[in-house]
């Protein structure tokens, strides 16, 4: 395996496409990034120590978008961990330091402000459609051409909230959605990404034994339902050295005594102290 060794990170904040402020080490930050497959924005949050005030008074301007990158200098170096809108700024103090936090939102502005207005003839493809959305909401798309579609025989119309019409789009032709770094991600209903999976073994990084567990996965709808419900599957916690590249609805391989195959990550979280103890990955993971 490539050498985990020597922390790095990097993180941006400034007007979305545009010139901002990067920070970088030496300064102290914890962060903590947790994505999972729903529709809803993932939360992030970073922590930066004892920055000075002119630089707290650039990052608590409005409207900025944060990008965090981070890794090992001995392995592919900072990549990209999250990015999202920011939400809220904020100082807490304490005798030793002055910490600025900072809460972002993957994809909140797109969803929470991005109205279209839609009108296709007989024939639209989902795929066509879910791209025109993606397009308005200002957001790269990421969507297999080898996935499910469905045709519209009578046309497709829609007036409202972005999101809602890529609810019902995505979730007609068996796929479903979510933003993962700023990006739509469109993958088939219950399954995953063709991003290449990551193997997790003691070599790897993996940190002990894979937990058994139950997990609460999106249950695809009959047709007596208007919408698909929840229910409790069998699946796995693993924990592992800091594995940025992971996303939520990515195909992992775990390689270990207690279990081996491929599985569909559900919900990760990766978590950073960069002078402390903590620089991991946390996943719950299932069958595919």
């Amino acid at each position: 395996m490539k050498a985990k060794f020597k922390r790095v990170y990097k993180l941006k904040v400034g007007k979305a496409n545009g010139k901002g402020i990067e920070i970088a080490p030496p300064f102290h930050i914890e962060f903590d990034v947790s994505k999972d497959t729903d529709e809803k924005p993932n939360v992030h949050s970073v922590r930066i120590y004892n920055l000075k005030k002119e630089t707290m008074d650039q990052l608590s301007k409005p409207d900025q978008f944060c990008v965090l990158y981070a890794g090992y200098e001995f392995e592919d170096g900072a990549i990209l961990l999250a990015a999202g809108n920011i939400e809220e700024t904020y100082i807490k103090r304490t005798e030793k330091d002055v910490i600025f936090n900072i809460d972002f939102l993957d994809g909140w502005v797109a969803i929470r402000d991005t109205a279209v207005s839609l009108g296709y003839a007989n024939g639209i493809s989902a795929k066509a459609i879910i791209k025109e959305i993606a397009n308005q909401m200002g957001l790269s798309l990421m969507m297999n051409e080898n996935l499910p579609d469905r045709v519209w025989r009578h046309g497709f119309s829609f007036y409202g909230a972005a999101h809602q019409a890529l609810h019902k789009v995505v979730r007609g032709a068996g796929l479903e959605w979510s933003i993962q770094n700023n990006t739509l991600q469109i993958i088939k209903e219950g399954s995953t990404t063709s991003r290449k999976a990551v193997v997790f073994n003691s070599e790897s990084g993996m940190l002990g034994s894979p937990e058994r567990i139950r997990i609460s996965a999106k249950e695809k709808k009959n047709k007596n339902q208007k919408k698909g419900g929840r229910q409790e599957k069998n699946g796995w916690k693993i924990r592992s050295l800091l594995t940025p590249q992971v996303n939520a609805g990515d195909r992992i391989k775990i390689e270990s005594k207690d279990v081996s195959g491929f599985f569909r990550v559900d919900n990760v979280k990766h978590s950073g102290n960069f002078s402390g103890n903590r620089w991991e990955t946390i996943m719950e993971v299932r069958d595919v």
